[in-house]
């Protein structure tokens, strides 16, 4: 009577089979990890610099660090005083957090440039002149591979190699196109 089942050829020849889907997926799998949370890190970056445009709009012109931002998250401040409890919030609790903090793989940062001289009464009295956002991958390579920086002016720049930025943003930083 024949067995049946599976020569150790044919286990062989499945194995390999194997090996090699595996080789070429699990490389695509960590570039397209690598690319979602570049993409977070741009897309939060672009997110806090409209939040802060709408916040200095409504604040004299002044910007607020993370936690005024938002209402609805651990590290959430009030916001701007006398702002509308029914208004809706320039961000995200997710977004919200005390500076610095890590994100998709990415430390994210608030850096203020000098507080205003003279605050007027209905502005918010910790207000910021000027800010820089920064994202720079926890470990580069395996988190990320360049690192962001958007500023009040609008501008958001990258470095290719990860590096953090400086704020004020050196001449000749990348523009993120």
């Amino acid at each position: 009577m024949p067995q049946s089942g599976f020569t150790l050829i044919e286990l062989l020849i499945v194995i390999a089979i194997i090996g090699v889907i595996a080789g070429i997926a699990v490389p695509q799998l960590l570039r397209a990890r690598l690319s979602a949370n570049e993409a977070q890190a741009i897309g939060d970056s672009r997110a806090v610099t409209a939040a802060q445009q709408t916040y200095a709009a409504s604040n004299c012109g002044f910007f607020a660090d993370l936690t005024n931002l938002c209402r609805d998250g651990a590290d959430c401040g009030i916001g701007i005083p006398n702002y509308p409890a029914n208004a809706p919030e320039f961000i995200g609790g997710d977004l919200g957090r005390t500076s610095p903090y890590v994100k998709s793989g990415y430390n994210r940062t608030l850096t203020g440039n000098g507080a205003p001289t003279t605050v007027p009464p209905h502005c918010d009295p910790d207000s910021l002149l000027d800010y820089c956002y920064h994202s720079e991958p926890a470990d580069v390579g395996r988190t990320g591979v360049r690192s962001f920086s958007a500023t009040s002016a609008g501008a958001m720049y990258n470095d290719p190699s990860g590096t953090a930025i400086a704020c004020p943003v050196p001449a000749g930083t990348a523009f993120l196109e």
